[in-house]
């Protein structure tokens, strides 16, 4: 019975699913019709309470939900045969997983009465448990319904995260009578009041103070306005992990750049010379510090929704396990009731380093019209957009010079992938962002190796009408590998060459708009007219092969004044 008494209906397996989903706010499913999902891929096609993105290739799903997600704070639900299909998205199932993103992940599973049996794509349910966040599995049609709300509270409780949810497609398909659960994500509440006195008492004695600020910043619109207040009261310089590039605006003077190897060496001076560093969101993963090589000032205080990143990768002097906004105001009104002197001026300096690290790229050549180049390049793609723009990024040695010249003004604009650094994410990313956002301008930033690795998604833009605009920069070389420092030392000279297809002929094949340009002006105008096509524009930007890796060109002497 339900809770007003009536019979629950009978239906099938995949309206159950379907009903659970829908009923837990989840808009979008994701998917690539088998003969296994069939039962569900049918309801939700006849259905109008979620929109169905068909896309070419099983790698691309994870990816579309995650851009959704980055750029909504709403999650997606995706749809795969078992066996390849599976693995296949673990690829971006993982990256979600690291990104703390949540995604229902479907799975029409071999039927258990057939396994061991060499059912077609079987393969054991374990194979999943260490990409995903967790792994639910169904043998038989009671356990559905409460099987997708378990599924869902996961993905939702913090951390959030990816949950694959196994379902035979036999019970997809069978026909059956169940009571609906509510779902209801898990909070954990920690004791932090000791801790907020130390932070407040650390902060406000701070003459040196910096603002690290990385993914759990940017969760919502409120996490974001309370990190720029903090900054605000501090007037602390500010320094961003990869996932918080975007959170704190790019054009507040306090910005002096994206940390990891290829921090600008003034920003760098900024962390040495810091006596209090405020962490808001972040696990400091290995690719942001440098491998736990930058410094972290002389006192750490860190915030965090996980008790697990707690002295992962830095041991925090003060720990304060919440989310950022909630904890932020905490921190904020004890630093308003409390007499303190004020330290560095955090605008002059950010001016400083910006400057300094300009000035070098400008006299390095890097800012030139022609020959274009991967910086100069980037900054003319922001040039060309509004403010905001959305723009999504694909991972190789180009993404690292957007951390640092590539300017992101608010939350959601600037979709990046964390410390899985997998690539193929940024086009199927971009489609997520369009179809939540199919008003405002849509970029995905490419370079040429990893666009071959999502390359027929182009034809899953045109066939959807989401016009997103790709720009690749395309050096016709394997960069990330021939520029890294041990080449030689692991290869005793040997070459990995790389040619890049005809990308204008391809994109002209699936039905989008190509063009090659050579110059930064022209590269303007074609980013400029993409956001006016109505189909999707693929621009081939051709940059030196020989061009300095971002890491060689931020590794010069500084010479700032800190104050």
């Amino acid at each position: 019975m339900t809770a007003d008494g009536d019979t629950p209906r009978t239906k099938g397996g995949g309206e159950h699913v379907y009903d659970a989903l829908v009923d837990a706010g989840i808009e979008l499913l994701v998917g690539l019709p088998g003969t296994q999902t069939l039962p569900l891929d049918r309801v939700v096609a006849e259905r109008t309470g979620m929109e169905y993105l068909m896309a070419r290739h099983e790698t691309a799903i994870p990816h579309v939900a995650w851009g959704y997600y980055e750029t909504t704070g709403t999650p997606a639900a995706t749809l795969t045969v078992p066996g390849p299909g599976d693995t296949n998205a673990m690829h971006g199932l993982k990256n979600a997983y690291d990104d703390r993103v949540p995604i229902v992940h479907v799975s029409a599973d071999a039927d258990p009465a057939d396994r061991g049996q060499g059912a077609i794509h079987e393969i054991e349910p374990d194979t999943y448990d260490n990409v995903v966040k967790a792994n639910v599995n169904v043998a038989r049609p009671a356990e559905l319904t409460e099987a997708v709300t378990r599924a869902i509270e996961i993905a939702l409780s913090e951390p959030r995260g990816p949950v694959r949810l196994g379902v035979p497609s036999s019970v997809l398909a069978a026909r059956f009578a169940a009571n609906p659960v509510t779902v209801s994500p898990e909070t954990v509440d920690h004791d932090n009041a000791r801790n907020y006195d130390a932070a407040i008492e650390e902060l406000a004695a701070a003459e040196r103070p910096v603002v690290y600020v990385g993914a759990g910043a940017r969760r919502s619109s409120h996490d974001c306005r309370v990190t720029r207040d903090l900054v605000a009261e501090l007037d602390a310089p500010v320094v961003a992990s990869y996932k918080g590039k975007g959170v704190f605006p790019e054009d507040d003077p306090r910005f002096v750049g994206v940390t990891a190897q290829h921090l600008p060496a003034g920003a760098k001076r900024v962390l040495a010379a810091a006596d209090v560093v405020l962490a808001l969101g972040t696990n400091f993963d290995g690719v942001t510090t440098a491998n736990w090589t930058l410094p972290m000032g002389e006192t750490l205080v860190q915030v965090t929704r996980d008790v697990d990143d707690i002295d992962a990768g830095y041991g925090a002097d003060v720990a304060i396990v919440e989310r950022v906004g909630r904890a932020g105001e905490s921190v904020l009104d004890g630093l308003r009731a409390t007499d303190r002197s004020r330290g560095w001026d955090g605008a002059a300096i950010g001016r400083r380093v910006r400057a300094e690290f300009s000035a070098h790229l400008d006299d390095e050549g890097l800012l030139d019209d022609a020959p274009v180049t991967t910086p100069g390049g980037l900054r003319t793609v922001r040039e060309a957009l509004p403010r905001d723009a959305i723009v999504t990024t694909d991972v190789g040695g180009f993404r690292l010079w957007s951390k640092q010249v590539f300017r992101a003004y608010g939350r959601g604009t600037y979709v990046t992938a964390g410390s899985w650094a997998g690539m193929g994410v940024g086009l199927p990313a971009a489609l997520g962002a369009k179809v939540s956002h199919p008003d405002r301008p849509v970029v995905a930033l490419h370079g040429d190796g990893g666009l071959m690795m999502c390359l027929s998604e182009l034809h899953t833009a045109v066939e959807h009408g989401l016009d997103v605009v790709v720009v690749v920069f395309n050096d016709a070389d394997y960069g990330i590998i021939s520029k890294s420092p041990k080449i030689d030392e692991y290869t005793e000279g040997h070459r990995f060459d790389w040619t890049s297809p005809d990308f204008v002929a391809i994109a002209g094949g699936f039905g989008c708009r190509g063009i090659e340009v050579d110059s930064r002006s022209a590269l303007r105008t074609a980013v400029e007219e993409g956001m006016n096509a109505d189909v999707p524009t693929l621009v081939d930007v051709r940059v030196p092969a020989d061009e300095p890796s971002v890491v060689e060109a931020t590794a010069y002497e500084s010479s700032i004044d800190l104050g």
